[in-house]
């Protein structure tokens, strides 16, 4: 689990450098939003090795394990918050963005290839999760590998942005910015709501371990 987890952190890494790069060079937003998309990715990353690690130890009581649970909550709440602000971000640039694709044709077909690698990429981790998910049974892998394929779609839409402003048409490639926006937000919303909900039973299970223990 920790390889599959490992292996799809230091891929977010690579990606997200590669994306912010080629799109602020080739001013294209779709790619830009997608590469903070990833930069997000790499973050939940971070949040899911640390869990894998910890419940690989011990747990010798269960408040610990309820301890435990509330800290994977909140953690997950404060990525949910990053998101949506992440997002509004994004979503205000798009917006008030007035800028076109860079004219050269090189860094055209650059910003192309790279959000199509993206999006080959994102697919095959995808699977990869997947699989890795299902053989070891981790719940929280399965949730990284369906993350994954989102991003594969996210990428896609870039991809349709950069090769639409190419084609004549550059403001699909800020309509695609801001619909990556949107469905980074409403990840996020998504993402508290668990989160919030998580963080409510275990408060009520605490409640009533007490009331019981009385």
């Amino acid at each position: 689990m920790l390889k599959a987890a490992s292996a799809s952190a230091l891929l977010n890494a690579f990606l997200m450098a590669m994306q912010i790069a080629i799109g602020l060079t080739a001013h294209s937003d779709g790619l830009v939003a997608d590469g903070i998309h990833t930069l997000s990715d790499l973050v939940a990353d971070g949040v899911v090795l640390v869990v894998l690690v910890l419940s690989t130890k011990n747990l010798s009581t269960a408040r610990r394990e309820g301890d435990g649970n509330a800290s994977q909550a909140v953690a997950s709440l404060f990525i949910a918050a990053l998101l949506i602000l992440t997002a509004a971000e994004m979503l205000w640039h798009s917006i008030g963005q007035t800028a076109t694709l860079n004219p050269s044709t090189a860094m055209q077909v650059c910003a192309l290839a790279v959000s199509g690698f993206v999006t080959i990429a994102k697919e095959t981790l995808f699977h990869y999760m997947r699989a890795e998910g299902r053989r070891t049974g981790s719940a929280i892998l399965l949730a990284s590998a369906w993350h994954a394929r989102m991003d594969a779609v996210s990428a896609l839409v870039a991809t349709l942005g950069v090769a639409g402003s190419m084609a004549g048409m550059p403001m699909l490639d800020h309509v695609a910015g801001a619909a990556i926006g949107l469905m980074i937000m409403r990840m996020g919303f998504v993402s508290a709501r668990s989160a919030l909900k998580q963080l409510s039973a275990g408060a009520a299970g605490r409640a009533a371990a007490r009331h019981a223990a009385e």
